[in-house]
Formats: C-alpha cells, structure tokens, sequence
C-alpha cells in the first residue's frame, strides 16, 4: 500500500475523510490548524501584534523596533498595603544585607517566557524603580517580539549608573543571572558585573524560615506589608501571555502583566525599611529572635543582638547559650552566670561545663569547678583531665567554696 493509501485509510478512520482536496492553499491552511488543534484564533495573524498597538493596549510608546516602554511615577506619600511609600528614603541598614542605597538603588523584576530558565528563557518584560524626588519613577521595558531583545537590554544598560545598587527579590539566583546570559548572547557588555546586589528574599528567609509557611513575595506581603494580590495575575500565567503576544493572539490580558510587574516593584520598596523594623523587635513580628541576633552579631553589632535577645520573651536552649556568651563577651559575668545556672539545673551538660570553666578560671573557684565538672558526664578525657587538674589545685590550695556552688 502507498503512503498516499495508508493516509487516507487513517484519515477514513479518524473521521475526517471530509477534507478538502489536496493541492491548494485552503487545503492546506486546513490541515494546518487541524494539526494546530484549532488553537489559533480565527483570523489572527500569523505573526506579533504590532508594537504601536501593544503601546496604545498599555498605556505606553514605541521606542525602538519591537520595544516599548512605559513610564510612571508612584508619590511618595501613597501606601502599599499599609506601608506608606515616603518611608523608603528613610530606610536603615539590614543586617547582612548593609546600608540602604537611598537614590542609587534600583528595584528591578522581569516577567520571562518561562519558569525553569536556561538560554531559552528571554526576559520580554523588565521593570525598573528609583526614587526620584517626591516620588518612585518606574520605568518597565516591554519586547513586542524577539527582535527587540537587544534595543531593551541596551535600554536597561543605560538605565543603570555606575553607583546604583540593584534591589530585588530572588534575583541573585534568577533575574540577575538570566539578564547576565541575555547580554551575553546579544555580544553586549552588560552592567551587572560593576552593580551592587542587595536579594531581600535572604534576609526574610533568615527571619522567618522556621515560622511561615514559605518565603514566597506574596507570603511577605501579606504578612509584613498587609498587601494582598486577590485579583492579580497568576505568576505561572505571565509566559503564557506573551505567548499569545507572539502568535499574534489577544493583547487583553497584557496591561495585567505590567500590573504584576509594578506591584513587585512598589513591594521591594515598601518591603525594605519593613524589615529594618523586623531586625530590631523579630519577636514582635513573629520573627525568629536568635536568626536576627546572629544577623546584627555577624555584621559586627554584638550590642544590638544582645538586646535583641534579651528583649526576646522566649528563647530555647540556644538562643539562652548564645545570649550567654554574649553577656561574656561584654564583661557580664554575672548575667551569664545566672543563664547557664539555670541551664545546668535542667539538665544541660554544655551549661555545666560554662560553669565549670568559669568557676575554674574566673573566680579561681577549685571547690565550685569540681562541684561543676562532678555533673558532667563521665568517662570523657576532657572531663577527666579537668577533674585531676582540680582536685590537684584544690589540694595545693585548700578546700574552697561550697560543694555546689550557687
């Protein structure tokens, strides 16, 4: 049997013997939105919308080929959620993420084709916000199709200075990284190389990883800035609407992409002096209090996680050994001493040992150190060896202090 014969027996089978004849352009048009699945929307263009229609659908202007930008400007004293904008510039330093950049910082997000990455996925929409005066002055590029990549990443290069600082939300792993690749692939030299990064997705899974659910952006919205996107455009829909852009289908779902995309920008602004609050009272926020503590301690501010545990209305076994340590390190024997008593009454061998240690070589209290090292567990060289030195010392010295030292 022929290939020709084996089709239409195939065709018979499927049902649709009632196909056009072979050979013209109607036939094969037919064919061709049947092997489609009839996705295409009838009489749409087989290409991309053009770009002046995509312009006037969002509100915004043709400024290369394929390239259009849509410029807006947020006062300052407007709220997002129940952060008041006009807070930003106000903004303190995070621990381990540093000082606020004030007008060199540069919130940045991207819509892409796709969710996994890889040098497939293009970045079609990018959006930029800086403070600008008495308001945040957003700035988003939209590529109407593939030729105007290279317009848009040369527009975003020059839309970064030397000094700005990016500020985004997973972007170290994702928006940088993507745009890095795409200024490669374009053969253009791109800034990210000499532009600061500050991720603010770190700092809130530093805080609250072991309280929430997830660190998602809408997570910390809803919780730190009592912003709630209950009509927004689902993140998983974003590529499907360029897509649609592309294959030349509806540009009606667009202007809710760039909805989507100035909402992340306004977060990253409103989230930032936010959580500034978060490091200094974390249990007031639901915050993990030692996380934060570590935070101030690792950027060389030991006062202020101090205090932050201390203000702490509960802390474990090691937030209570960390507050301890602390308490030493500043000279406050007698804090630190009455944190590990009450650790070693419970129980706790590495306690006793800090007491031990303490009576042995702070009070020069052999009696209290051996009362101590009594407690711990036996059979261990280190245990043993410090229960010889004692009892060697006390017996030089004389018995001294009480059996079990308070």
């Amino acid at each position: 049997m022929s290939l020709r014969a084996r089709l239409d027996t195939l065709r018979r089978q499927a049902g649709t013997d009632d196909a056009p004849e072979r050979g013209g352009d109607d036939a094969l048009r037919e064919r061709l939105r049947r092997l489609d699945g009839g996705r295409r929307r009838p009489g749409a263009a087989a290409g991309p919308v053009p770009a002046a229609d995509v312009a006037a659908c969002v509100g915004g202007e043709v400024v290369a080929d394929s390239l259009v930008r849509v410029r807006q400007r947020i006062p300052l004293e407007s709220a997002h959620g129940h952060v008041a904008l006009g807070r930003v510039g106000d903004a303190v330093a995070l621990p381990g993420v540093g000082a606020f950049p004030g007008r060199s910082a540069v919130f940045i997000d991207t819509e892409t084709s796709g969710l996994a990455g890889g040098t497939g996925t293009v970045a079609y929409l990018v959006g930029l916000a800086r403070l600008d005066g008495t308001a945040l002055a957003l700035e988003q590029y939209l590529i109407t199709a593939f030729a105007g990549e290279a317009a848009m990443l040369a527009a975003v290069r020059d839309a970064l200075g030397g000094d700005d600082v990016l500020v985004s939300y997973n972007g170290k792993s994702f928006d940088a990284p993507l745009l890095r690749d795409r200024f490669r692939l374009a053969r253009q030299y791109h800034p990210l190389e000499r532009t600061g990064h500050a991720d603010l997705l770190h700092p809130v899974r530093r805080l609250f990883r072991r309280t929430w659910p997830d660190c998602r952006l809408a997570t910390a919205e809803a919780r730190l800035l009592g912003f709630r996107r209950d009509d927004d455009l689902p993140g998983n829909q974003a590529p499907l609407v360029w897509s649609e852009l592309l294959h030349g289908g509806t540009t009606e779902r667009l202007p809710a992409v760039l909805d989507h995309n100035r909402r992340d920008l306004l977060s990253l602004a409103a989230l930032w002096p936010v959580l500034g609050e978060v490091f200094v009272e974390p249990a007031r926020w639901g915050a993990c209090s030692r996380a934060a503590a570590r935070a101030w301690y690792m950027s060389g501010d030991e006062r202020r996680a101090r205090a932050v545990l201390e203000a702490a209305p509960a802390l474990d076994a090691p937030g209570r050994h960390e507050l301890a340590r602390l308490r030493r390190r500043a000279g406050d024997w007698a804090g630190a001493r009455a944190i590990w008593q009450g650790l070693a009454e419970a129980g706790d061998a590495h306690a006793a040992e800090a007491l031990a240690k303490y009576h042995e070589h702070v009070r020069r209290d052999w009696q209290g150190a051996l009362a101590w090292t009594s407690r711990l567990p036996a059979g261990a060289e280190e245990t043993e060896r410090r229960r010889e030195r004692l009892a060697r010392k006390r017996g030089r010295d004389g018995a001294q202090g009480d059996l079990f030292p308070r």
